[in-house]
């Protein structure tokens, strides 16, 4: 009897072992094996083309960080500084990943484009002692349902980060994620971009003042192209740009931790 019992537990095991479905990734920014949807093993994440991150998902380890000596926003007690880190609160993953997912959600709000609404929207977030993000809020907004928007799309992101370290000691730090919408126009054969006005740019630069210190992320870009089909018309046809990406894909599949 025990010996069926064991028999049965061996097959078991080994159907278990060979029903497990393996994904090998490699998209440009993060490499590694899918083991039935979650990651497994070693995997690498890019920012730029560069080796930014290397995570043993299989012993729960960071493997290697690259050395940033930049300064980042940090909660001491004598309240909030921009200081070098030993650990920097970088998102666990690619910053490629996270620009993906917003390209991929974010579109220029239909009243925003009747209004010709064009600037800048700012969003502060917080990475607390826990590694998640919190206070999140938008400390710069155009309105026309531009803010809410992009505070949105924030919320998709996996909310996965490394938490600021000097020493021995954790801090909370701040980021502050730009997103700029902007209106193009053909003139002849080039396309240019409508300035912001300078009540716009003013209202910029008190927000930064006022949010002080704190990281900024790379910048988004959300462009409209202005057709005059007739009168004040515009076409809402999005073009998605960013420096490095022409197109983001959508992946159609979950993004595990």
């Amino acid at each position: 009897m025990k010996f069926r019992i064991f028999y049965i537990l061996f097959l078991f095991s080994i159907s278990s072992t060979f029903s497990q479905e393996k994904v090998e990734v490699d998209n440009g920014y993060e490499k590694g094996t899918l083991v039935d949807g979650y990651k497994e093993g070693l995997w690498s994440y890019y920012d730029n083309d560069t080796l930014k991150i290397q995570i043993d998902y299989s012993k729960g380890k960071l493997v290697y960080l690259a050395k940033d000596t930049t300064k980042y926003a940090i909660l001491t007690d004598q309240g909030w500084e921009m200081s070098k880190l030993d650990i920097y609160p970088h998102y666990l993953g690619s910053n490629e990943e996270i620009l993906q997912i917003i390209y991929n959600n974010l579109h220029y709000p239909v009243e925003a484009l009747e209004r010709k609404a064009r600037g800048t929207v700012l969003l502060g977030f917080e990475i607390n002692l826990q590694g998640k993000v919190e206070n999140a809020k938008i400390i710069k907004d155009i309105g026309y349902g531009c803010g809410n928007a992009v505070l949105e799309v924030f919320k998709k992101i996996p909310d996965y980060w490394f938490v600021a370290r000097k020493g021995n000691k954790r801090y909370k730090s701040r980021y502050v994620l730009p997103v700029h919408f902007k209106i193009s126009k053909k003139k002849g054969e080039k396309i240019v971009f409508k300035e912001d006005t300078k009540k716009e740019l003013k209202k910029l630069q008190k927000a930064k003042e006022e949010y002080f210190p704190a990281r900024y992320f790379p910048d988004v870009n959300i462009t409209v192209l202005e057709v005059t089909r007739s009168k004040n018309v515009l076409r809402s046809k999005i073009v998605r740009k960013i420096e490095r990406f022409e197109e983001f894909p959508d992946r159609g599949r979950k993004i595990y931790r």
